[in-house]
């Protein structure tokens, strides 16, 4: 795999990581909203060029920051609250430049408990966390 770089839509929030093999759209209430496709690594090994200048939004339990770009308000990444070296956060993978879609595992959760998702592969939906 080879690095990739994405960017939220004024550029404020710039980062780089390694091309994802799979994405996944998740059919919650926050992704469905978000319309985000999302790819997940350990912190450590997403690089942000310089602190990203976000705002947090968190519910429920507010275990997860959702992060947005302060200018364009697109969602950028989530991450675990409280920590900076977590095992895993999420990027919107929609926000990387050049990623083939062709090559990248499209894989649905149905955490929304509908099944219903805008996007269409061949794979098995994976059941909600719920359940």
């Amino acid at each position: 795999m080879s690095k990739v770089s994405g960017s939220c839509h004024c550029g404020a929030v710039r980062f780089e990581v390694e091309e994802p093999e799979q994405v996944l759209d998740c059919n919650c209430s926050h992704c469905r909203l978000y319309g985000a496709l999302v790819a997940y690594y350990p912190q450590r090994e997403v690089r942000f060029e310089g602190a990203p200048d976000t705002f947090i939004y968190q519910w429920g339990d507010r275990d997860l920051e959702f992060h947005h770009c302060r200018t364009c308000g697109c969602a950028t990444h989530t991450t675990l609250a409280g920590t900076n070296d977590a095992e895993k956060i999420a990027v919107n993978a929609r926000l990387i430049r050049g990623l083939d879609p062709q090559r990248t595992r499209l894989v649905q959760k149905n955490n929304g408990n509908d099944g219903v998702f805008w996007t269409k592969t061949d794979q098995p939906v994976l059941p909600s966390h719920d359940a």
